[in-house]
């Protein structure tokens, strides 16, 4: 039988750790957009020898286990910010880095790999009709993409964004490997405390699903709202 007095400790336990689970989610979830943005247009724009790279870093991405990236970047990314501070000639030690930082950057690689096939299908989804029409209308290139290409391209792209959210917040858990303190890692420390793992575990499940549901939510509203104005 499930212990409910332990259930309620637990979620409020939990729910300590819930905003910076969040928070460290939206900042992984923006960088990986802006990265995936950035590998998205070097490939449309066919840009020698970034492209061939850029691929061959995508494949590695996609092909690799995020926990095993992860173990890289802990060991690596050190060294290779040392590497560079020192040629710039800065004052920095590396090797004091948060794993907080590690694991932004390894999951925020992984899934700007993703991203960037995402971002690139929903730009191609736009008729090149209506690109000739807002030319014909007097707009600039700059223009024609904030006013016309982009919200189309956003409303193709809002339900894969919302996924992406959601395995960034699943993503992080990994996190536990290298310290960092997420909602699964939180539920694994006070069951370690006090042995009610499957109270813990529950609690854990519980909070995800709350923040799926709002993601979820949000993002069909959203997505309602850009089909009207669009």
């Amino acid at each position: 039988m499930l212990n409910f007095e332990v259930l309620l400790e637990n979620f409020l336990g939990i729910l300590t750790v819930v905003p910076q689970t969040v928070a460290l989610a939206v900042t992984i979830f923006i960088l990986s957009i802006l990265i995936g943005t950035g590998m998205a247009l070097v490939q449309e724009y066919n840009v020698p020898v970034l492209k061939q790279i850029v691929m061959l870093f995508k494949l590695f991405l996609r092909g690799t286990p995020l926990i095993v990236f992860i173990f890289i970047m802990y060991y690596s990314l050190p060294s290779i910010v040392h590497f560079f501070t020192d040629l710039a000639g800065l004052d920095y030690n590396p090797h004091n880095m948060s794993p907080v930082i590690i694991l932004i950057v390894a999951v925020s690689l992984t899934v700007s790999s993703f991203q960037a096939e995402t971002i690139r299908g929903s730009f191609l989804s736009v008729s090149y009709g209506q690109i000739e029409a807002a030319r014909s209308l007097g707009y600039t290139p700059f223009q024609a993409f904030r006013r016309i290409i982009t919200p189309q391209a956003l409303v193709e792209a809002l339900p894969e964004f919302g996924s992406a959210f959601l395995v960034v917040m699943k993503a992080i858990s990994l996190g536990f490997m290298i310290t960092v303190v997420d909602i699964f890692a939180e539920a694994r420390l006070i069951a370690s405390s006090n042995s009610y793992y499957v109270e813990a575990f529950i609690v854990a499940a519980l909070m995800y699903w709350i923040i799926a549901y709002f993601v979820v939510t949000l993002t069909s509203k959203y997505e309602s709202y850009l089909v009207r104005r669009t």
